[in-house]
């Protein structure tokens, strides 16, 4: 075995010093891809788009926003894990492709724990309770759980579809009260939204940033917020933990790379992005759009994915919904 000596070990140890920030001032060579996994237009969209803009004046390169829907995530998801782990593609993914699907899927094209890596949190908006206060004219939640309860099975809820997060918050809220309900999936939020409008359905849980508008019209009420806390955009509307205890379900915004991405790589795409979150254009945005900050270092996020991907875990368990 060759013998390397003292000057050799000490020369190796300065130019691995020397190439970690090399390498961080040499990213990005190229444009960068923000894969979505959802349509344009959306509120996934709207943020990729929004952070991605700053990202690019921040890193000199253009960000190309990628919108690959389907699958709830699946298809956004696989082409991540095939691109290179090189900080030149990444994603923008919500709990239903991070913690939900490996849950709700028998087998998925890539793993999302061992796979990618979070950056930062974007933002978050808590689900809410509405109903068609023609079908369902109780005026507090209380009214509604009581009114569950003496008529258990009769109450119909409608969500997005079967395995969704809305059709899972469902799910948990039906076992919160501890009574029968039945499900109505619909494909997609919005026709779920115009039959509740229309009363053809009596309730449902919808994303705040999608029900506000019809809530604030009159078109239908919200009696919960599936927060911890009061939200500023639903004033005098409780968290429907108020009433049953631990009930959370919110809907947040995450930035990811995968995990083979090197350090110095991926702490300067974090660096930026934290940046950007900072700066007013991104707190007028939440403020027009209803979302809420997510202050969570880097260091924290891998408990925090794993604490959502256990509580969506039980949530699908208990629903009994499975994808193919």
């Amino acid at each position: 075995m060759p013998m390397i000596d003292r000057r050799a070990v000490l020369g190796l140890a300065g130019a691995a010093a020397f190439a970690a920030p090399a390498l961080a001032q040499a990213f990005p060579s190229r444009p960068i891809r923000i894969l979505v996994p959802f349509a344009a237009g959306g509120t996934t969209d709207i943020l990729a788009r929004a952070i991605g803009e700053r990202l690019a004046a921040a890193l000199g390169q253009p960000v190309v926003i990628d919108n690959r829907g389907g699958a709830g995530g699946t298809v956004a998801g696989e082409a991540f894990a095939r691109a290179e782990p090189d900080g030149h593609t990444l994603l923008v993914a919500t709990a239903s492709l991070i913690c939900i699907n490996k849950a709700l899927y028998a087998r998925l094209p890539f793993d999302p724990d061992t796979d990618f890596a979070p950056v930062a949190m974007l933002a978050q908006q808590p689900n809410v309770l509405v109903v068609n206060a023609r079908a369902l004219p109780m005026a507090t939640l209380p009214e509604l759980v009581a009114y569950i309860r003496a008529n258990p099975g009769r109450v119909n809820y409608a969500s997005s579809g079967t395995g969704s997060q809305l059709h899972l918050t469902g799910e948990m809220f039906r076992a919160a009260v501890g009574v029968e309900m039945t499900h109505v999936p619909y494909r997609g939020s919005a026709p779920a939204m115009t039959d509740l409008v229309a009363g053809n359905v009596p309730m449902m849980f919808d994303g705040l940033g999608t029900a506000l508008p019809q809530v604030r019209g009159g078109a239908i009420r919200a009696l919960g917020v599936a927060s911890e806390s009061e939200n500023a955009a639903l004033p005098g509307v409780p968290p429907i933990a108020s009433v049953l205890p631990g009930f959370l379900s919110v809907n947040w915004t995450g930035l990811f790379v995968l995990r083979a991405t090197p350090e110095p790589v991926v702490a300067r795409i974090d660096a930026e992005t934290r940046r950007a979150l900072a700066g007013p254009e991104m707190a007028a945005l939440f403020r027009d759009r209803a979302f809420d900050p997510m202050p969570i270092s880097r260091a924290d996020l891998p408990a925090f994915v794993a604490a959502e991907s256990a509580r969506w875990r039980e949530a699908v368990r208990a629903s009994g919904a499975r994808a193919d």
